[in-house]
């Protein structure tokens, strides 16, 4: 392990940021293992990687449907402290333009003599997977132990500090029609932190950010809902989003899915507490809507 990649042994919660080019699999079945990108100095061993995993849903229509959903992972390397560690990793995909195609948020705690692994951080992204070009990550870490190595915070890092606000549509195959965006956002200390005017021309669907709290645990409650009007339930649609702090690195994000017009759904996503108390937050978001399956 090279001086350049460790700070110190920390009892304080660290923050490493990560912004690793992807080269996309020539056969998909090649990424359902995991693909190791970059030694992870926590405790020796630790490598971060990515995978692809073949995920079955049930779309509007009742019928299942399967997806290829990147994923983060960690692997190898064991917390051979006497104390838990804590996690709170935010992991993005974006293709070869730098639009946001997923992302996920995942809080875990490895306890002492566990792997570091983080379960469940993968990300619904129904198209192919070949147009996934680099991924950006946000990895948190606490502990109250001494004994673990904690890595350098500052590492390579996309900058969206300077990015223009921009709206614009992205259609794509079999009627799938899609909304990217991206803006400054000040969240406010309300509840209701971000409201979206009707985005997609099929079912004039909307979303909503709202601030949420139990048993001392902070969410970010993605909500979407569709016109009332409307009784078609052959559409099914895809929300990511993701929040960049004021220095235009990735801090948050999350997704949400919905199958036919069954009305509200909502995602609750853990958030640090301390995010939303940035002044100088900036949001970018992808919305799909298509026919029943193909989302």
């Amino acid at each position: 392990m090279s001086k350049s990649q460790v700070l110190s042994t920390s009892k304080e919660p660290v923050t490493l940021h990560l912004d690793l080019p992807i080269h996309p699999p020539y056969d998909v079945c090649d990424a359902y293992d995991a693909i190791p990108m970059r030694y992870l100095p926590i405790t020796p061993g630790v490598t971060l990687g990515w995978k692809v995993s073949r995920m079955q849903f049930v779309d509007g229509l009742g019928k299942d449907v399967l997806f290829d959903c990147p994923n983060i992972v960690f692997t190898g390397g064991q917390n051979e402290s006497n104390q838990p560690v804590s996690f709170y990793v935010v992991a993005a995909f974006y293709d070869a333009s730098d639009r946001l195609l997923s992302c996920q948020t995942s809080e875990h705690s490895v306890h002492p003599w566990e792997r570091f692994d983080v379960p469940g951080l993968w990300s619904r992204f129904p198209f192919s997977i070949s147009e996934i070009a680099r991924v950006s990550l946000r990895i948190t870490l606490s502990s109250a132990s001494a004994d673990l190595l904690f890595p350098k915070p500052n590492s390579n890092v996309s900058n969206h500090a300077n990015r223009k606000e921009s709206k614009r549509e992205w259609n794509r195959a079999n009627q799938v029609v899609g909304i990217h965006g991206w803006q400054h956002w000040n969240p406010g200390s309300g509840d209701l932190l971000y409201a979206t005017e009707p985005l997609t021309k099929q079912n004039r669907l909307r979303f909503r950010l709202e601030r949420r709290e139990n048993q001392g645990f902070h969410y970010l409650a993605l909500v979407q809902s569709l016109d009332p009007i409307r009784g078609d339930r052959k559409w099914d649609n895809l929300i990511q989003y993701v929040l960049y702090d004021g220095t235009g690195r990735i801090c948050h994000g999350g997704s949400c899915m919905g199958m036919g017009n069954h009305g509200e759904y909502l995602s609750l996503v853990p958030i640090l507490p301390e995010i939303l108390e940035n002044k100088s937050l900036s949001i970018e978001y992808v919305v799909w809507e298509g026919p029943s399956g193909t989302l």
